[in-house]
């Protein structure tokens, strides 16, 4: 029987920064090297992946209609979804950041999907950790990349392309359902734009000295914004805090694009 998840107050005691880290280097290297049994073994019994964030969260633990039972058997369906099929490559664009129990790693990953089609996608990597039965065990991944660009890299009209298309959408109809498929396609629908100039103007404001931007931002205005990303109802960016590199997370309000919190992590 799995171990309750441990409050993160009882983690800190238990675990290191470095045991953290490692844990979350762990996933692209068990994906580089396709082994499935590794990366499903790095989840918490419960767990959330939102890749990409705005799509379809898989949830681990709880009850799955399509097999009757409960465990990881969402999460598995993912990786022989969007894993096993692809050549997966992580390019890291920067030190990766532990802030308590969260892994920040500021990322382009290549995806290889055959017949010479190759697709890269700059993202931002969230891992939040738990300890599950006695290690550190990643509980939520969330992966911030824009649809979009992805999409339109892979679309045309040649036969490389139109064999991957194609691939991908039984694959995921097999695999993800219609429901499944549908709501993929439906993550290219984020903030967008206007939600990358809202996070412009808070960051403007806060080197100003406004007060309640510079609160927004936890008292730490950044500067040096780039490589920005909108994903769902959040947008991620490149900065520099402190002088040292940092990534900016927005959450936004999806009917009027104003910030409604935001997370500095140096």
């Amino acid at each position: 029987m799995s171990a309750t998840p441990i409050e993160p107050a009882t983690i800190t005691r238990a675990t290191t920064a470095q045991e953290i880290l490692d844990l979350a280097r762990q996933s692209p290297t068990a994906v580089a090297e396709h082994d499935k049994t590794a990366w499903l073994g790095l989840f918490a019994d419960r767990h959330v992946v939102e890749d990409p964030v705005g799509g379809r969260p898989v949830l681990g633990g709880l009850f799955d209609r399509r097999t009757g039972r409960r465990g990881g058997d969402p999460l598995a369906r993912f990786w022989d979804t969007f894993i096993a099929p692809n050549e997966i490559r992580f390019h890291v664009e920067h030190d990766d950041i532990v802030s308590g129990l969260n892994v920040v790693r500021d990322v382009t990953i290549e995806t290889g999907l055959g017949g010479g089609v190759v697709a890269k996608a700059p993202m931002h990597l969230l891992y939040e950790t738990t300890l599950d039965e006695g290690a550190p065990r990643i509980r939520r991944i969330a992966a911030h990349w824009e649809v979009a660009p992805m999409f339109a890299q892979v679309a045309g009209v040649d036969a490389a392309k139109l064999r991957v298309a194609a691939g991908m959408s039984a694959r995921m109809l097999r695999l993800q359902g219609l429901g499944g498929a549908l709501a993929f396609g439906l993550a290219v629908r984020s903030v967008g734009e206007r939600g990358k100039q809202a996070v412009r103007r808070l960051v403007e404001s806060a080197q100003r000295g406004d007060r309640a931007a510079l609160e927004m931002l936890g008292g730490r205005p950044v500067s040096d914004v780039t490589k920005m990303i909108a994903a769902g109802d959040t947008v991620t960016a490149s900065c520099t805090a402190d002088g040292a590199h940092a990534v900016l997370f927005c959450y936004l309000n999806r009917k009027d694009l104003q910030v409604t919190s935001a997370v500095v992590y140096t």
